[in-house]
């Protein structure tokens, strides 16, 4: 079915004027939900400042109370006279009783009550502060707090007094923000201890909640918080009803039915001017270029409307001369080979897409670039062919090239034809390296036959002892025997296991604790080559969560080299930091150094500088980092020694307590 252009145009008027009450719903959902989410912050605060104030009054309370203890015991007053003054003094404090110290009821004081409730026996050793609520027969909350009379270093006794919670509340809730908050004092359970309107422990529980819920006690949705004294003692819950919270949104209501009433308005003047300025020029314009087409081309003209099909008529004629222009240009861009044209300065002025593609490159990198850049060199001119050719582009590439030289109406230009072999350059190198591990995988086979069954056999033996010796020293080094040779049995196995997917189980690990054992095996060889190990570590004692067995085994692989690569009365200094998220090891040697050139060969098996190395130390320590997420670099400077970095990074649910 074909629409005009002039009903497009209707249909895009009226659903423009829909966008006004989309962005009213919008704007009143997203206002609705900061007014929310400000109020819960100020409540938050609120209900904070009040846990404060409640925390402040009772540590002034017992702060003041203990010093009246200590002052009125100085001047030789009695227990009975000493809690009398007490009471009248402090305020809420109505009364008191002194206990010996096994806890023994020895007298009190009450200005409230004939017959104050304080059991006859309770133990308060070691006790300090609050030590319980309690309720009037009024149901009015006040606390019990203890204090300490000691005298020139002796224990007296204890005084336990009473505190009246309900004047320190009218204080709090006198000083609501709104009249409409409800503020209640509730204990780590939830049972309401005190409410705004100053009825007392109703004995109702609240759930403890944050966010906009329905009120247990009111029964309306309120915006709620809560917040938790440091002790856990107290929590103080602050709602305020949602209909309250939300009366700044009326104003927002009316500002917006007005501005969507400006909005069609706007709209329904902009569709006049549309339809008698824009629409009948652009049908002759249409009724113009269509009929061109149609002489010239010769090709129909189907489109939906009148700019459908003014733009599908132009769009023919540029295809037409874009047509042209591919036909000549389709050699060379469409040519498998990778093509490089250089003026007679040898600069580059044009590449085809192969080589954009084949090695990743953008045009402008190569573009206005010289030809010793890119191979080192200037070739003469003269046709030439290199069945292999380093070149810097991004990186380094190996190609085979062909150059030939073309004259075009008097301009000399260098065309080079490319066709990448580094992919069979390192095919080759790792079919060397897979036959170099085949027979690594031989050799682990053997080992492990001729290793595991003598293991066994200590590993009984060992066992037996421990089982079956009375001296204690000798079992020790039955332990001793019987861990590092199951060390050794799981080194047998990991070694057969270095080709296959990365398994084993993590546990939380101190890995200050792992680098100090690591350092304890290897010292007897440093102190025989007259090395000294230096650690040091800012961790201090966090844990991370981890593989320990390979951690021991990246460890003893860097730290051996490192001692290895020493000369005699020299240092290995190993460092233990967290960087951005990570824990970082810093192995530094005092040895040569490594040239430049072979600090990647290092991470290729069976490389080594050693006499009697194997080359299986560093690729098997870098495999290992990675699979846990982590790597090793090496920096070195020949003469200065070199660093090695093992870093790995800290997992989000890990624990960092002791």
């Amino acid at each position: 079915m074909r629409l005009s252009l002039k009903f497009r145009v209707i249909v895009l008027l009226v659903l423009l004027t829909m966008i006004p009450v989309a962005l009213y719903v919008y704007h009143h959902s997203a206002m609705k939900e900061k007014i929310i989410e400000d109020r819960l912050r100020f409540d938050k605060l609120y209900a904070s400042s009040i846990v404060s104030r409640i925390e402040l009054f009772l540590e002034r309370v017992m702060s003041e109370t203990e010093s009246l203890v200590y002052l009125y015991r100085k001047l030789g007053f009695s227990e009975e006279e000493i809690i009398w003054r007490i009471t009248g003094q402090v305020r809420g404090v109505f009364e008191g009783a002194f206990y010996s110290p096994e806890g023994i009821l020895m007298g009190w004081a009450s200005r409230e009550r004939s017959q104050p409730k304080f059991e006859k026996f309770v133990n308060l050793k070691g006790k300090k502060g609050i030590i319980g609520i309690e309720y009037t027969e009024y149901k009015e909350p006040f606390l019990k707090f203890v204090v300490s009379d000691v005298e020139d270093g002796l224990l007296k006794g204890y005084f336990v007094f009473s505190l009246d919670l309900s004047l320190f509340w009218q204080s709090v809730v006198s000083a609501r923000p709104n009249p409409s908050v409800e503020v209640f004092l509730t204990d780590r359970e939830g049972n309401i201890l005190a409410f705004s309107d100053m009825r007392f422990s109703s004995r109702k529980r609240i759930p403890l909640k944050e966010g906009v819920y329905r009120s247990e006690v009111t029964g309306v949705d309120v915006v709620g918080v809560h917040s938790i004294s440091e002790d856990g003692k107290w929590v103080v819950v602050v709602e305020e009803p949602v209909s309250t919270v939300l009366e700044p949104l009326q104003g927002f209501q009316r500002k917006a039915m007005v501005a969507g009433s400006a909005f069609i308005l706007s709209g329904g003047l902009f569709a006049i001017l549309v339809f008698l300025r824009i629409f009948k020029p652009l049908e002759s314009l249409k009724n113009y270029v269509v009929s061109w087409e149609e002489k010239n081309i010769n090709k129909p003209i189907r489109a939906g409307d009148e700019v459908s099909e003014l733009s599908q008529a132009f769009e023919n004629l540029i295809r037409r001369l874009e047509e042209e222009r591919k036909l000549y240009f389709s050699l060379f861009e469409n040519t498998l080979d990778g093509i490089v044209v250089f003026n007679a300065e040898r600069r580059v002025i044009d590449v085809n897409r192969t080589i954009l593609e084949s090695f990743n490159v953008g045009r402008e990198e190569l573009i206005g670039r010289s030809m010793k850049e890119l191979i080192g060199e200037e070739l003469p001119l003269t046709s030439m062919f290199f069945s292999e050719k380093k070149l810097r582009l991004r990186e380094e590439v190996y190609c085979q090239l062909r150059q030939e030289i073309l004259r075009i109406e008097g301009n000399l230009y260098i065309l080079w034809r490319l066709r990448d072999v580094s992919q069979e350059k390192e095919l080759k190198v790792l079919l060397e390296q897979t036959a170099k591990l085949s027979l690594a995988g031989e050799i682990a086979c053997s080992i492990a036959h001729q290793i595991n069954n003598p293991l066994a056999s200590i590993m009984g033996y060992a066992e037996s002892i421990i089982l079956n010796t009375e001296d204690e020293n000798v079992g020790r080094k039955a332990e001793v025997i019987m861990r590092q040779a199951q060390k050794c049995a799981e080194t047998v196995r990991k070694l057969l296991d270095v080709g296959k997917p990365f398994e084993g189980k993590p546990e939380y690990v101190k890995p200050e604790n792992v680098t100090i054992d690591v350092i304890n095996m290897l010292s007897p060889k440093a102190k025989r080559k007259g090395v000294k190990i230096k650690f040091s570590s800012s961790l201090n004692g966090e844990r991370i969560f981890t593989f320990p067995w390979q951690i021991e085994q990246v460890l003893v692989n860097i730290i051996d080299n490192a001692i290895d690569a020493s000369p005699e009365n020299s240092s290995v200094e190993i460092k233990l930091d967290q960087l951005n998220g990570k824990v970082v090891w810093r192995v530094k040697d005092s040895g040569p150094g490594i040239p430049e050139e072979d600090l990647e060969k290092v991470f290729k098996p069976f490389y080594t500088t050693k006499t009697y190395g194997t080359g299986l130390g560093l690729p098997l320590a870098r495999r290992l980092m990675r699979n846990m997420g982590g790597d090793v670099r090496i920096e070195s400077e020949p003469g200065k020694g070199t660093t090695v970095e093992i870093y790995i990074s800290r997992r989000e649910d890990e624990d960092t307590g002791d």
